[in-house]
């Protein structure tokens, strides 16, 4: 299935128009911890914001809240939107507080990444954490 990664210059207005396009739609959130351990925070949850945060300090953050739950993703490093079967997706973000891994349902994500400029992850090398040849 096609991966595209969201250029971390786009990150802010990709935050913003994913929110826009999927306010509402259920979303499933699974964080990946760097010792391996997985957690399922989210399953079939409301989405309710989703919103990028430049900081001051080194360490940026992407603002998650579904349902009850509110995630932060502290440090992103990479954002990957990879497709799936039927109208399933899987938003991946690799950040420095770990992984997370954002399931949801959408024929809108299409026209929201031809609005950025996107890079495969061959053409950064590396993709969930692997080399790409």
């Amino acid at each position: 299935m096609r991966t595209e990664e969201i250029k971390e210059s786009h990150w802010a207005q990709f935050c913003a128009r994913f929110e826009e396009a999927h306010r509402g739609a259920p979303i499933s959130m699974e964080v990946i911890y760097h010792d391996g351990r997985t957690a399922m925070i989210a399953r079939q949850e409301p989405l309710e914001s989703f919103q990028f945060e430049k900081t001051q300090a080194c360490n940026d953050l992407i603002r998650i809240k579904a349902g009850a739950i509110e995630h932060q993703v502290i440090d992103p490093i990479h954002m990957r939107v990879r497709e799936q079967a039927g109208n399933q997706k899987l938003l991946e973000i690799d950040a420095e507080s770990g992984s997370v891994e954002m399931r949801f349902s959408s024929v809108r994500i299409g026209a929201l990444l031809q609005e950025l400029q996107l890079v495969t992850p061959a053409a950064t090398g590396s993709e969930g954490g692997r080399r790409v040849r």
